[in-house]
């Protein structure tokens, strides 16, 4: 598959220093992020959702909180351009979770057409080097009728705004 050379610079930024720091942050950042994991965990909830896909899962703290929210027989996927954090994140799955996590790139991973019924990102999808692209993959991946949820941020001068 032929890759941009900001995909190649991306997955190599966290494959190495940046996918290490934040798996030796990992209990810091996830305090961090509960907030957002919560609203995640919620959405999830609200439907619910049987077969969720996580784009960008990280060390998959929010994976797992949606796996333990929903319960069997909901099926989780955690996909992360990161070997590191995907080796983290399989290690903290818990009894009874229904997860899996795929260390790929979501923006061109070959999931099954139409799997999933919500697809949820915190904190992934601004890393998409072709975002027209990347979201199409994730909408052939998407159930009809699924729904995205997704927290992204933005440049500092306008998160202030």
């Amino acid at each position: 598959m032929n890759t941009s050379p900001t995909e190649r610079a991306q997955a190599a930024l966290w494959n190495g220093r940046a996918g290490r720091a934040w798996v030796d942050g990992q209990a810091m950042l996830d305090r961090m992020f509960r907030p957002f994991e919560s609203m995640l965990a919620d959405a999830a909830a609200a439907r619910p959702a049987q077969a969720v896909l996580d784009v960008g899962c990280g060390t998959g703290a929010t994976t797992h909180a949606i796996a333990r929210r929903l319960g069997p027989p909901a099926h989780c996927v955690g996909v992360d351009i990161s070997a590191p954090m995907i080796a983290a994140a399989r290690l903290r799955a818990g009894q009874g979770e229904r997860t899996d996590f795929l260390c790929g790139d979501a923006q061109t991973q070959a999931f099954a057409p139409g799997r999933f019924d919500l697809l949820v990102s915190r904190f992934g999808v601004m890393f998409f080097d072709d975002p027209v692209a990347a979201f199409a993959n994730l909408r052939r991946a998407a159930r009809p009728g699924a729904e995205l949820r997704l927290i992204a941020w933005r440049s500092a001068d306008q998160n202030l705004s």
